[in-house]
């Protein structure tokens, strides 16, 4: 590897003024002058070969694949007509500009016309019709139902209105119509007559439009892939990527641990340990995994707002994120990520004050027991719950035991149980708990119904949260499609969730990629993409 070194020349002038006759102490003080580091510039140069590792997947189809370390390379060689930058905004892909029209129900997108396939083939609008109808399930060969699906139940009809130009229309004015549309594209011609069963099989052709195409696919052991010579967006410095299949994904963590791989997810929240070897660099990000507590609105207590706040302000979350997550997490008040350009940055409004949660109790009037174990009030409503959560999930065990320990410090008692994962659900279902310590994966199509409207009661919304204010904003905020519009319909919603507290937020977790140092490059990776900005990743130098 050649590297050049530009050295920062430092220039000293030390002069001594001996007189005679004089008693002089300047060499006594003047401190010893500490020697300049190096500063190394490094200027990236193509080639070289990146090394990857993922776990055993069961389809090579992006658009039924759910293997997420596969999903995840998939982006190298797949594109979608827009995808989400590192805010989850919308940025153009194969798409290079789009126009709302019909009164914001039909988005036209202009596609690029500099694009061929990896095969040298065309991108065409035929192939972007050709994959809307393969996600909804209009081939009758194919059974398997695509993982993009259900994000495009809004979408009612796609056609080629001109030789580059792509009409979606939705069932009405759709806030996230953009987003949806961030699916990988695929090229009609490989599939086309007798080749539709190749979709399905394990023969699937990968070949996209991508920065990176197939060379070699030895099954169950590795892929080989090179630099798209024809690409039309930046072209990567790293010329080939090697892809090590195996068993889970702790043998993927093995091979970076012994430098048999560069790239690696840690598996749990201690990734600080890799802080101190120099040959590991670690990118961390906020994911889309939040926690939080909900609260079953059947339970009259806790239907007061009151109480909920109690909880609010006598919860240390920010202690919860340091002991419990080792800092690899953020504190929230909204389910919205912090990241997100929709994200309102408003500051948290119930830091920790249990001097402020006895209060708000004590005006409600509950009053502590004389054995001071729980808060009562004069009907003799004891604020004693039930919270559950799932086994084997260590971060939240701990988390339960310090919310419990907390609240019992401000009058609330608190039974934890934790239930087997399937009778977890169960409870969830039958409404059969006061408080439940849960988390979620948010899509990255930013829409709360699921959580909070009352049509989802019975359903998604387990809480059986019921809310007209809630139901009007989260309406607003699914219909209106003006940018700025979006964003004022998503600050009022996360005011009122905050004020609310139907689920009180705890933390999106943080998550990270570790590289050996060899890696050099603007890593940018995002919960979406871990490969984001991988064009300016480089290995070789001039």
């Amino acid at each position: 590897m050649k590297r050049t070194k530009y050295m920062i020349l430092l220039m000293m002038l030390l002069t001594a003024l001996l007189l005679n006759g004089c008693d002089s102490k300047v060499s006594e003080e003047i401190e010893p002058i500490e020697e300049m580091e190096t500063v190394e510039v490094l200027q990236p140069a193509e080639g070289g070969n990146l090394k990857l590792p993922i776990t055993r997947f069961t389809t090579a189809n992006p658009l039924f694949n759910s293997n997420r370390s596969l999903q995840q390379i998939q982006h190298l060689i797949y594109e979608g007509l827009v995808t989400l930058d590192n805010q989850m905004d919308i940025e153009p892909v194969l798409a290079k500009e789009w126009r709302i029209v019909e009164g914001g129900q039909s988005i036209d997108f202009v596609l690029r016309n500099d694009v061929k396939w990896h095969d040298g083939e065309p991108f065409t609008a035929e192939d972007v019709l050709f994959t809307f109808q393969l996600i909804k399930g209009n081939f009758n060969e194919v059974k398997n139902a695509s993982i993009y699906r259900s994000s495009l139940q809004q979408v009612l009809d796609m056609k080629v209105i001109e030789d580059n130009v792509v009409r979606v229309t939705f069932t009405r004015p759709y806030s996230n119509g953009l987003e949806v549309m961030a699916f990988p594209i695929l090229p009609r011609h490989l599939f086309k007559g007798d080749k539709i069963n190749n979709l399905i099989n394990e023969d699937f052709p990968i070949v996209g439009t991508g920065p990176y195409q197939l060379e070699e696919h030895l099954r169950m052991k590795s892929l080989h892939f090179k630099k798209n010579a024809n690409y039309w967006g930046n072209k990567p410095y790293i010329d080939t990527i090697e892809v090590v299949i195996v068993p889970d994904r702790e043998a993927k963590l093995s091979l970076f641990e012994h430098a048999d791989v560069d790239f690696a997810r840690p598996a749990s929240v201690d990734w600080g340990r890799y802080s101190d070897n120099k040959k590991v660099n670690v990118y961390e990000f906020v994911s889309n995994n939040y926690e939080f507590l909900g609260f079953n609105f059947r339970n009259k207590l806790l239907q007061r707002n009151s109480v909920r706040k109690a909880f609010a302000y006598g919860i240390d979350r920010h202690k919860l994120v340091k002991n419990i997550y080792l800092n690899h997490a953020t504190v929230t008040e909204v389910p919205v990520n912090p990241e997100s350009w929709l994200y309102n940055d408003f500051s948290l409004q119930y830091g920790y004050d249990i001097n402020k949660a006895q209060s708000i109790l004590e005006e409600q009037g509950f009053i502590l027991s004389e054995d001071k174990s729980v808060r009562k009030n004069e009907e003799g409503e004891s604020l004693k719950f039930r919270l559950i959560t799932n086994k084997e999930n260590l971060l939240r065990e701990k988390a339960a035991y310090l919310i419990q320990e907390e609240m019992e410090a401000v009058g609330i008692q608190l039974e934890v149980v934790f239930l087997e994962w399937k009778d977890f659900n169960e409870a969830l279902e039958k409404g059969n708990f006061d408080i439940v310590l849960g988390g979620w994966e948010l899509s990255p199509v930013p829409d709360l119904t699921f959580a909070f409207h009352s049509s989802q009661i019975g359903r998604t919304n387990f809480i059986a949260y019921e809310n007209e204010e809630m139901d009007f904003l989260l309406d607003k905020a699914s219909r209106d499609i003006s940018r700025q519009g979006r964003l004022q319909n998503y600050q009022k919603l996360q005011q009122h969730i905050a004020n609310e507290i139907p689920y009180l937020s705890l933390c999106f977790q943080n998550n990270a990629i570790l590289l050996r140092d060899h890696v050099k490059g603007d890593k940018q990776p995002n919960n979406n993409n871990v490969f984001r900005g991988i064009e300016n990743w480089f290995i070789n130098t001039k």
